[in-house]
């Protein structure tokens, strides 16, 4: 094991560490909980920051190379240890015909490349943030030590996912993921929603598990492997183009070329195309659960029952990122068929998401939307294979998501209330928050300059790509156009309705106030990367090509580079994206003191009237609930209520019967004993007892009495012989 590779193992262990002391010490620590936590994160952070500095000293030659189509691929840097933690018949068992049984191997392991490098230092280092933020936000909770405690568990989850080498692995860190939401998002449980908050997450991440634990399963079937990087080279060459054998239809196969040579009596291993390709749906199902793509988006939202900073991890760089980085580990097993599936799925979530997110009155509901929009973004440029614009944006998302939820709750700890129409004017009371909140509002609407334009025209520039490649389709370009419209009016309108203007309830914002040090120091360090994360410092310009995304897209089989016409035509669209999105949003929400034109302003009031089923359409979120309250929760209560019906009428009836009749033969069996048997032997004994009794009295004590007695039994005995002799 290289220094590198101990690195990460203990940037993982850390938090689990940190986690185990608090657990066990809880009482004792109470409140010392938080420094434990976030002094754990803060060296995870520290360590993942010297192997990413370590890593591209190595390889920074070779990252900032252009690779072009044509070019020969490169293999990046990767630092890699694996032990096997469970090996069942490792060797050919004797005595057993027919080819030598495979054994399984359950390895543990690390494997860090140029993706992990980078996404762990962003992940350590935003929850570092979170957990500082947290020590202010938290701070009068009773339960202030759980939840720090919680925090530990879930960055060892998500850190432990980053790292993992394989299948398995993987699949025990996003289990674990997924519990550590259910105790956040369920935090303050005494609320009856925030428990259904919990419990719908859990439930509908379980939905997308099934299909990851077929696919998974399938893979395993067929290819022997759970290593990810072995699956990945060995399904596909140098080009990206996968190893298909000749054949048609249901006959056509993939070859699979493991990077050791098989044995001589080995069979050459292969899997059927149709399976792959249902293995490949199997395991995105999982990441739709888990990144709340449509169909299972509905959990998301809900999350917002949870604290604030949780909010802020969960879309930001721990839960919801997982499955967009499952996606983009495992792009080389999806077929070209599954590949357009998820760039259909990821352009239909972005622009449903957004909007929703347009008539939403709590911005808390707006950002859970907007994240649900942006992973539709990084989904649909993973599909049309864009993995550096998808992973770049789930980078640069991450920054500037954290900063407006972490926004949105310094706001919420000094008005109490996440109700937009109540607010107003809170720009000239809370300056830091304002300003922190208007730059992640421009990075995330596209603004040039802004992070989040560098990486959305990245996405455009694939989506745009593969649209000219293949004109029918042409409508993945069109729906991240409209959805990045819709993303610079809906964030424009709530910054719009909380910061600018006068308060419409002066009740409410009267007593607000600019939070301390310890919840605006980490907003202003996030604001500062929400504007240069996704700057370039190679070429000195900011129109140049990030080095961050340079840095991801290393190591890419050269088929699947952008070409670079594309980005020209993308900025200039972007541009008109963010005029009409801002523009739109000015013109209907901001204040009348600021320039407009009243000839086309339409009061919100007017607007809902004049597109009134369209309204409807979006407040009722499409309504995906009441469908999916129809479909699935109405039959199980149904299904559940027949069982108890079952069990009340037939289990229970029949139990309860046999014991009635029990009970019924019992009590027969106690009046028999107690008046047939016992009464028998009391009958007896009281016969005995009144003979006794009466007997009694003949014994007088008195000898003459006896004498009589006995000469009167001698006559009797006497005049019996005499009568019996003389008959």
């Amino acid at each position: 094991m290289s220094w590198q590779v101990g690195l990460y193992v203990a940037a993982v262990l850390i938090p689990l560490a940190a986690f185990t002391v608090e657990l066990l010490f809880i009482r004792q620590l109470k409140r010392l909980n938080a420094y434990i936590a976030t002094g754990a994160v803060g060296l995870s952070c520290l360590l993942s920051l010297i192997g990413f500095v370590n890593y591209h000293l190595i390889e920074a030659q070779g990252v900032f190379a252009d690779h072009h189509p044509g070019a020969e691929a490169v293999k990046p840097l990767v630092w890699e240890w694996s032990a096997d933690w469970v090996l069942l018949a490792p060797e050919p068992l004797e005595g057993i015909e027919g080819p030598p049984l495979r054994g399984l191997s359950l390895p543990i392991g690390v494997h860090v490349d140029n993706v992990t490098v980078v996404l762990f230092l962003m992940v350590s280092f935003i929850a570092t943030l979170i957990h500082v933020y947290s020590i202010g936000y938290m701070r009068d909770d009773p339960r202030y030590s759980w939840f720090f405690m919680y925090l530990s568990l879930f960055c060892f989850s998500m850190l432990g996912l980053l790292a993992a080498p394989n299948l398995f692995m993987i699949f025990i860190f996003w289990e674990l993921v997924g519990i550590c939401s259910y105790f956040l998002i369920g935090f303050w449980y005494e609320e009856k929603r925030n428990a259904d908050a919990a419990n719908k997450a859990f439930i509908v991440n379980r939905v997308g598990d099934v299909g990851m634990l077929v696919g998974l399963g399938l893979l395993w079937a067929n290819l022997g492997t759970f290593h990810f990087q072995d699956i990945n080279d060995g399904l596909r060459d140098g080009e990206g183009r996968l190893h298909v054998a000749v054949g048609a239809g249901a006959e056509k196969v993939v070859e699979f070329h493991p990077a050791e040579a098989p044995a001589e009596d080995a069979p050459r291993r292969s899997i059927p195309y149709w399976v792959l390709m249902i293995a490949g749906l199997g395991i995105f199902a999982g990441c739709v659960g888990k990144s709340a793509q449509v169909p299972l988006h509905v959990w998301l939202p809900d999350a917002m029952a949870g604290p604030t900073p949780v909010s802020a991890l969960i879309h930001a760089a721990t839960m919801v990122a997982a499955g967009v980085y499952l996606v983009a580990r495992f792009l080389p097993v999806f077929t070209p068929e599954v590949s357009l599936y998820i760039a259909y799925t990821g352009g239909a979530t972005l622009l449903i998401a957004a909007t929703i997110a347009i008539v939403q009155t709590d911005y808390k509901k707006v950002l859970a939307y907007s994240t649900v929009s942006q992973l539709g973004f990084m989904m649909l440029a993973l599909g049309v294979g864009g993995r550096a614009a998808g992973l770049f944006h789930l980078l640069t998302h991450a920054f500037f998501k954290a900063l407006l939820f972490l926004g949105a709750g310094s706001v919420h700890h000094v008005v109490h209330t996440y109700e937009m129409p109540s607010l107003g004017g809170l720009g000239k009371r809370m300056p830091i928050t304002a300003t922190a909140m208007l730059i992640g509002a421009l990075a995330i609407s596209g603004v040039p300059f802004f992070s989040g334009f560098y990486s959305k025209d990245a996405i455009l520039a694939a989506s745009l790509a593969r649209a000219w490649e293949s004109p029918e389709h042409a409508l993945l370009f069109v729906l991240p156009v409209l959805g990045a419209t819709l993303t610079a009016l809906y964030m424009f309108r709530m910054w719009f309705l909380v910061f600018a203007g006068e308060p419409r309830n002066a009740g409410v914002v009267e007593h607000a106030h600019e939070n301390g040090p310890v919840m605006t120091v980490p907003l202003l360090v996030l604001a500062f990367f929400s504007i240069f994360v996704g700057w370039t410092i190679w070429a000195g310009l900011p129109l140049d090509r990030p080095i961050l995304e340079r840095m991801l897209a290393y190591g890419e089989p050269p088929g699947l580079a952008v070409p670079h016409w594309t980005h020209w035509p993308v900025i200039g669209c972007s541009l008109a994206i963010v005029i009409v999105g801002v523009g739109l949003a000015a013109l209907h929400y901001a204040p009348a003191g600021l320039p407009y034109f009243p000839a086309f302003r339409l009061s919100p009031a007017r607007a809902a009237h004049a597109f009134r089923p369209l309204y409807l359409l979006f407040r009722n979120k499409w309504f995906f609930d009441e469908a999916y309250h129809v479909l699935f929760v109405r039959p199980c209560l149904a299904l559940a209520r027949f069982c108890l019906s079952v069990d009340k009428l037939l289990i229970d009836g029949f139990l309860n019967g046999t014991a009635a009749a029990v009970a019924a033969f019992s009590r027969l069996n106690g009046l028999f004993d107690k008046f047939g048997v016992d009464g028998l032997v009391n009958s007896a004994a009281d016969a005995v007892y009144l003979a006794g009794d009466q007997s009694r009295s003949i014994q007088t004590g008195r000898i003459r009495n006896y004498l009589m007695f006995l000469v009167a039994a001698l006559v009797g005995i006497f005049a019996g012989v005499f009568a019996w002799v003389g008959g």
